[in-house]
């Protein structure tokens, strides 16, 4: 690997102002059965704030990891699941109830987990990352990266 000055792997999340704009219309998207059933990883989760006790509605990527289901994020709203809270998620279409937790995880295991959701085909743009092309990035490459790992246990 060449030197260009700049990391092989970094955080690159949509600007929030993009976000503004797009997540209504994700949101529409992801609620209804015939488009949503077609969106193999993009998921809404909702919640309700700990200190507004507004309704939350995120659109995020859910990865299935060793047979858990994970998002992976750094927005302030993960603050929301500290210590766990109830969820609702809807993906592909199916509308499904479950505990969320944000995950006390070690560097090497946000890592390890990031990498797995590789292997089973995520993207690095549905991890939120910017990858050099023709870089594989390693657990070790993707352990400096700032993520946070957010945990859907469902009821059913």
């Amino acid at each position: 690997m060449t030197n260009t000055g700049t990391t092989p792997v970094r955080l690159s999340p949509p600007p929030p102002e993009l976000m503004r704009v797009i997540n209504p219309v994700v949101r529409r998207i992801l609620a209804t059965r015939l488009l949503g059933s077609r969106i193999r990883r993009q998921g809404m989760v909702e919640f309700t704030g700990r200190r507004t006790g507004r309704t939350l509605r995120i659109p995020v990527c859910l990865h299935h990891v060793d047979d858990e289901t994970l998002i992976f994020t750094e927005r302030p709203w993960r603050h929301n699941l500290v210590g766990g809270a109830p969820v609702t998620i809807t993906h592909r279409g199916q509308i499904r109830h479950g505990h969320a937790v944000l995950l006390d995880a070690a560097p090497a295991r946000v890592g390890a987990a990031m990498r797995a959701a590789m292997d089973e085909g995520a993207s690095p743009f549905e991890l939120g990352l910017k990858v050099t092309r023709g870089y594989d990035p390693t657990a070790d490459d993707l352990a400096v990266i700032a993520r946070s790992i957010i945990r859907v246990d469902f009821e059913d």
